[in-house]
C-alpha cells in the first residue's frame, strides 16, 4: 500500500524552530525543466518550461541549545517552510554552532 499525503497528515515530521540565531547566507533558487516538442519527423516545433521545486540553502549559527535539524524535518526560516535534505554542523573552539541547510520548499 502507497503512502499518499493529503497536506493535513503530518507522518511524525516535526517542525524546527531555533531559540536564536544568525543567518550568515541564504538562497532560493526556483528550478525548471525544458521539454522539447517535435513533429513525427523529429523537427523541432517548440519547447516548454515546466517549473520544478524551489531549492532553499543556508547557512545559520545556532546557540548550543538547539538541536541540529534531521532529514526530513522542516525548518521554519521567515515565511519559508523547508524540507530537509541535507544538513552539516562545524563548530570551532568557543564559537558558534554553525550549521549548513539545504532543502526545497514544503509543498503543503
Amino acid at each position: 500500500m502507497a503512502i499518499a499525503q493529503d497536506g493535513s497528515q503530518a507522518f511524525g515530521i516535526g517542525t524546527t524552530t531555533f531559540d536564536s540565531f544568525v543567518v550568515e547566507s541564504f538562497s532560493k533558487n526556483h528550478t525548471s525543466n525544458r521539454v522539447d516538442i517535435d513533429d513525427g519527423n523529429g523537427e523541432p516545433l517548440g519547447s516548454v518550461v515546466v517549473p520544478g521545486r524551489i531549492e532553499f540553502s543556508l547557512t545559520v549559527q545556532v546557540g548550543s541549545g538547539n538541536t541540529t535539524p534531521t532529514i526530513g524535518q522542516v525548518v521554519v526560516y521567515g515565511a519559508n517552510s523547508i524540507v530537509v535534505t541535507d544538513v552539516s554542523e562545524e563548530e570551532s573552539q568557543a564559537d558558534y554552532r554553525r550549521l549548513s541547510i539545504s532543502g526545497y520548499r514544503q509543498l503543503n
